[in-house]
């Protein structure tokens, strides 16, 4: 075949790897879930390999050569074993359907190529390197799908050996340090991309998110409990005495007072609960499709969790109390700046019935609630 053919074959490869690339940004910014993510890295490589073995370079009848080997021997690095199930079987399917002579060939060398990828990533990363070094590794792994040959006519086979492996290993190896630079440098970008926004939407000290998320979801808690009557509930938290604390033992350990508090609060809270610092030693709860008498079941169990905490200064055991005040949205009110204003309020009532307490706003509808010692 002449050398135009086999430029051919690069310049697609080159395009379907920018496809690839754009997917699979989308993808991982999108899909929530190490599994489901897998499964969608996997339907993505699969779907790109399907797409090349339409598009190919024939290099005779029922015989040709696609960007498949690049996908497959790349997918469990960036998908892992379910990804890489998921291409194959694809792929396999999809080259069984096609027919001709190398049909069983080629479906067995799809296997081999993605068990080849895939036993790689197995291997000690410092033994298969970084950066170009172990993309020219993964691009070498491609030859495995020359397998082929062995299910071809021997003189089909010769034939092939001589004019096509060449070309072919250079093509895949070309595609797969090229693809794979291409996947790490959206990776990074990425992940660069993420710690900005977790920068800007959590505070460094508790870890918890910040008065901005707060009022995102807030908001969205808002219009749901506006449209679909879902009442949500927020619980306002503040640190007893922690003026004090700060006096007497220092701002460093009134910092890791807040940061166990957020712990406690963390670990008691729902996964779709939010809680938020929302400035100096208050944090704010927001409970989605909560009532008032449930708000009142976490905010008791926060309250008790953080007074059976101990924390040691100057050898010293102290115990941190908080005080807590709940509003939930209700009737003729759902909007979040009121319910957090009435949460607010219960806070103040908290702590005028002695601290470390839970109180109830005046205008929810169930009675108020003095202590839940």
């Amino acid at each position: 075949m002449g050398l135009e053919i086999h430029i051919s074959s690069i310049v697609r490869i080159l395009g379907q790897a920018a496809i690839i690339v754009y997917a699979y940004s989308w993808v991982i910014r999108t899909v929530e879930g190490r599994a489901l993510r897998s499964l969608a890295v996997g339907l993505l490589f699969g779907l790109g390999g399907v797409l090349s073995m339409g598009d190919p370079i024939h290099w005779m009848p029922g015989v040709f050569h696609d960007g498949r080997s690049i996908l497959l021997v790349l997918v469990p690095i960036y998908g892992g074993p379910i990804a890489t199930l998921v291409a194959a079987t694809m792929m396999g399917v999809f080259r069984l359907l096609l027919g001709g002579i190398g049909a069983e060939g080629g479906t067995v060398g799809i296997v081999a190529v993605a068990l080849t990828g895939y036993g790689l990533t197995r291997l000690p990363q410092h033994w298969i390197g970084q950066g170009w070094r172990r993309s020219v590794l993964f691009g070498v792994a491609t030859m495995s799908s020359l397998i082929v040959l062995a299910f071809l006519p021997a003189d089909v086979a010769r034939e092939l050996f001589f004019s096509a492996t060449v070309p072919v290993t250079i093509a895949n190896l070309l595609g797969v340090v090229l693809l794979s630079e291409l996947l790490e440098r959206e990776r990074y970008r990425i992940r660069i991309q993420r710690a900005l926004e977790n920068e800007a939407s959590v505070d460094p000290l508790t870890k918890l998110p910040n008065r901005r998320v707060l009022q995102r979801e807030g908001d969205r808690c808002s219009k749901i409990a506006e449209t679909n009557r879902i009442p949500f509930s927020i619980i306002m938290i503040d640190i007893d005495h922690f003026k004090k604390i700060n006096d007497s033992w220092g701002h460093s350990f009134g910092d890791t007072v807040l940061a166990r508090v957020a712990d406690v609060i963390r670990q008691t809270i729902r996964k779709t609960d939010v809680a938020a610092r929302y400035g100096g030693e208050e944090i704010v709860l927001l409970l989605p499709n909560t009532s008032e008498k449930f708000a009142a079941i976490v905010a008791e169990k926060i309250r008790s969790n953080v007074e059976a905490t101990v924390l040691v200064a100057d050898h010293e055991r102290i115990n941190v109390t908080v005080s807590l005040g709940i509003a939930c949205s209700h009737q003729p009110s759902t909007n979040f700046k009121q319910i957090l204003e009435a949460a607010d309020k219960a806070l103040y009532l908290a702590k005028a019935a002695g601290r470390n307490c839970v109180e109830m706003a005046k205008s929810a509808e169930m009675p108020v609630h003095n202590s839940y010692n």
